[in-house]
């Protein structure tokens, strides 16, 4: 487990690992671009449809997320967090009027982790 709790999203990972990570193709990154828009490398997206991608690995549900590596020291740790697309910049462990989101919960208590508190 991480020697760091400040975030318990780093003890967790499994909306990384159980969620399908799907959004609009123009999030991806190209080599025509030249603009300074952050966007998520290509080579770790899957095309589904001509207008939706979705992250390597969460094709299913089945895999967690291509971009999530974990270690002893670190725990669980996004490699292209200033990339990451839009549903992964939207999920937090919190709503916006500060109860818990249900599905982060029921994720962390399916993977035998506890409730994050709420302050």
């Amino acid at each position: 487990m991480s020697t760091d709790t400040s975030n318990p999203c780093f003890e967790c990972g499994q909306c990384c690992q159980k969620l399908r990570v799907s959004f609009y193709h123009g999030e991806i990154a190209s080599e025509q671009e030249n603009d300074s828009t952050i966007k998520v490398p290509p080579e770790l997206t899957v095309q589904l449809t001509p207008h939706l991608a979705c992250m390597r690995g969460t094709e299913t549900g089945k895999q967690g997320c291509v971009a999530l590596s974990h270690d002893a020291e670190q725990g669980y740790r996004c490699t292209i967090y200033d990339q990451r697309p839009s549903p992964c910049r939207a999920f937090n462990i919190f709503e916006e009027d500060g109860s818990l989101n249900p599905l982060c919960d029921k994720l962390r208590k399916a993977a035998g982790l506890s409730s994050v508190p709420t302050e």
